[in-house]
């Protein structure tokens, strides 16, 4: 079974339209199967914004919303890992905005560093977990669609186009 993992697709973290408006079609599948759809926000400044209020695609109640304190979500959630085996998923769709998270002390430049989608999809390769990273809606902080695919395809990854992609259920 598939999981769609959707990381930081808050309204400041995740400007571009034509991206937002291709994972929504994603997102409504995911919906309309009944499928499990994951919204994880890995950004301090909205610890306390309400579920339904974290995500540009409005999280319901039967939606999983969790919160990471680094970019890495499995690390970053206890036993996130765990409770997808045991829902029985093998394999999980990811994308969302892939802000990079700057130096405690500013000291090293983080341009063009890969962020919390990137860090989360490898982490969910060593937890065992096929990976599809949907390549047309994982954007930088800018909006721009990222470009480490090759790099994420080359450590085991899939990456493909939103609506190449079919859930299993």
């Amino acid at each position: 079974m598939d999981a769609l993992l959707l990381i930081d697709t808050d309204d400041a973290s995740y400007p571009s339209d034509d991206a937002m408006e291709t994972l929504g079609d994603i997102v409504t599948r995911t919906r309309a199967v009944g499928g499990v759809l994951i919204f994880v926000s890995t950004k301090d400044e909205l610890v306390d914004t309400p579920d339904e209020e974290l995500s540009i695609f409005v999280p319901d109640e039967e939606d999983l919303v969790l919160r990471s304190e680094i970019p890495d979500v499995f690390e970053g959630i206890d036993d996130l890992a765990a409770g997808l085996h045991d829902l029985s998923v093998d394999r999980v769709i990811i994308a969302g905005a892939d802000a990079t998270t700057a130096a405690a002390d500013d000291s090293a430049p983080s341009v063009g560093a890969p962020g919390a989608v990137y860090a989360s999809a490898m982490a969910a390769l060593v937890c065992n977990f096929d990976v599809i990273i949907l390549a047309d809606s994982t954007t930088d902080p800018d909006g721009e669609l990222v470009t480490w695919g090759d790099v994420a395809a080359n450590a085991g990854a899939m990456v493909k186009k939103t609506a190449d992609t079919w859930l299993r259920m």
